[in-house]
């Protein structure tokens, strides 16, 4: 992978990655404040919810995420304040009781009241009912557990139109509402699946020919022919029309999980408050879900977001929080959780030969390029505790006695058992999630893949937390050898950016600034451009900006620099980072 030229007029090389973007694991986001924090509507009444999850269908494919969004959202919600909160899940969720809690929550609605409408499970499109109310002529609909293509089975589900009707109920009372849908209804894929990855779920079933179907929609005369005839409701939904959307796994959580709830979830608890000023805007809820669902789903998922054409999302405010977070970090939260903040000496590393060939590598201005080993030298190697399950294709478990990293610990397990690597032992090739992330892996190179995985987990964690909005251009399909791809960084004008590569072997390699580059970024935009080359599989690129330079990360990474140090990279992150970083962390696939 080659940095172009025409980016500050340099030539540099990225290092070509053996990525491994598994998704697992990320710890529920709750910020360490100096007070308790809430959740306010900014119009001073109440703030009510709906929330529905749906695992266990009956007559369709089953979901294993769905429900624990809802418990997420919910408990997201009580713990920061929100006592009218109703969950349906699995068996509650009939068409009768949606309808009569929807119903009862419109009742209890009042002048300036903010509703919160979340639901997740399975979506498909039928024909519009109301000519001319969908561009493609198709309607969404949500599929409720006991939903079957018989007569008494068709009734079990809910018509875009339908939640439409109550959202305007909820707005003719004078409310605002914020409607989740972490399903999807169309039925496409950007990136290819490799067929020897372990079964992805998605929230979609094919779409199906109702014979009879004894659906009695609720409607009346002055409902909205669309989103777009709604005064004061925001939409986030899962993807587009078009894209399945999958069940992701989150760093340090069991199991799958939809990304969009776990996104809300975390924003609900104070992360889109990306200024700090207590209010978040309809432009910082949608961008900080955004780029969350982009990061955990290594660009599977890109959220569609709709508001009001009276809504101004720049300025209107979603939500307010009572009280401004302030996160602990590094040294700081060691010394607030009274744990000491010494550290012991590292295992020494060799350094591995370069992989790359700059034209220029300056140590950053004021800080000496010669002298004592670099802060992070001195830390302890990063560790994570839950274990990597490692699989072979072929259902053997002998072939990984010998993998022992030194960031993760190893779990051999079948392939039908949620692994989250599949190493295959005719090609060597390993698989996460549907993509190939290595080539040719000998079993013996493997401990390199599970120390990178381990770090992998931990940056996509810290990267929810408060993350820097980062593209990937030009899509998320698979980039070929030749072709160009291009990381983008927003909103980062007078702002301190760092941006390495951490290889798939677990090689860190420095790509901006070196040389001549500038330490504050001189426009709001930033653009890298980069040539996919050999060896193929993954990379995975991370940014961290800040309103101040960061003098000793950057020391720590030009000193780690070609060297495999993912873990190294972890800790120093933790000790480093200064409040107000933001942090972008995704994957990008390529194949020869």
């Amino acid at each position: 992978m080659r940095r172009l030229k025409g980016f500050d007029q340099k030539t540099g090389w990225l290092c070509s990655a053996i990525l491994l973007a598994t998704l697992v694991g990320l710890p529920l986001q709750r910020a360490h404040a100096a007070g308790e924090l809430s959740i306010s509507n900014p119009d001073g009444a109440a703030l009510r919810a709906l929330v529905i999850g749906v695992d266990d269908y009956q007559h369709v494919r089953k979901l294993k995420g769905a429900v624990a969004d809802a418990n997420d959202i919910v408990s997201s919600l009580r713990t920061m304040g929100v006592s009218d909160v109703v969950e349906l899940t699995n068996a509650q969720v009939d068409r009768a009781s949606v309808l009569r809690e929807i119903s009862s929550l419109v009742e209890r609605t009042k002048s300036n009241d903010l509703i919160f409408l979340s639901i997740a499970g399975h979506g498909t499109q039928e024909p519009e009912r109301i000519k001319g109310s969908e561009p493609d002529g198709m309607e969404n609909v949500f599929l409720l557990p006991e939903f079957a293509t018989t007569p008494a089975g068709s009734a079990e589900r809910i018509l875009g139109s339908e939640f439409n009707h109550f959202i305007r109920q909820f707005e003719l009372r004078g409310a605002k509402v914020i409607f989740v849908a972490d399903t999807c209804h169309g039925g496409g894929m950007v990136r290819d699946i490799d067929p020897r990855a372990a079964e992805m779920s998605f929230r979609q079933v094919p779409r199906y020919t109702l014979l009879v179907d004894e659906l009695k929609p609720v409607s009346s005369s002055d409902d909205p022919k669309s989103e777009l005839d709604l005064d004061h409701t925001a939409f986030i939904a899962a993807v587009d029309r078009n894209t399945k959307a999958p069940e992701v796994r989150i760093p340090g959580i069991d199991g799958l999980r939809g990304a969009l709830s776990y996104a809300v979830a975390r924003a609900v608890e104070g992360s889109a408050d990306i200024n700090h000023d207590g209010k978040v805007t309809l432009k910082e809820l949608f961008s900080n879900v955004r780029q969350v669902v982009y990061q955990l789903s290594d660009q599977r998922q890109n959220i569609v977001t709709v508001s009001s054409p009276t809504q101004r999302p720049e300025t209107d405010v979603a939500f307010e929080l009572t009280r401004g977070v302030v996160l602990i970090q590094g040294t700081a939260a060691r010394a607030a959780s009274g744990q000491a903040a010494t550290v012991t000496p590292a295992e020494k590393q060799t350094p591995t030969p370069p992989a790359v060939t700059a034209t220029s590598q300056t140590a950053p201005t004021g800080v000496a390029a010669t002298g004592p080993a670099a802060p992070s030298a001195a830390l302890p190697p990063f560790r994570l505790t839950t274990p990597i399950r490692l699989a072979a294709l072929d259902g053997k478990m002998n072939y990984f006695a010998g993998v022992k990293p030194q960031d993760a610990s190893v779990q051999a397990v079948q392939p039908t058992d949620n692994p989250d690597l599949i190493w295959d032992p005719v090609s060597h090739d390993v698989i996460a999630w549907g993509d190939v992330v290595a080539y040719g892996v000998d079993v013996g190179d493997l401990t390199t893949v599970v120390n990178r995985t381990a770090a992998i987990r931990e940056l996509k964690r810290m990267a929810t937390r408060s993350p820097q909005v980062m593209r990937i251009w030009p899509d998320d399909r698979q980039q070929r050898s030749g072709q160009t791809v291009e990381v983008e960084l927003s909103d980062v004008g007078s702002r301190a950016v760092l941006l390495f590569n951490v290889s798939g072997d677990g090689t860190i390699q420095m790509l901006y600034p070196v040389g001549s580059d500038a330490a504050l970024a001189r426009s709001a935009n930033l653009r890298l451009p980069l040539r996919v080359g050999e060896p193929f599989g993954a990379e995975q690129i991370v940014a961290v900006t800040s309103q101040q330079r960061m003098v000793d990360l950057e020391t720590v990474l030009m000193q780690l620099n070609r060297r495999r140090a993912s873990g190294q990279v972890i800790k120093s992150l933790e000790r480093y980072l200064p409040a107000d970083a933001r942090i972008a962390s995704i994957g990008f696939f390529s194949v020869p």
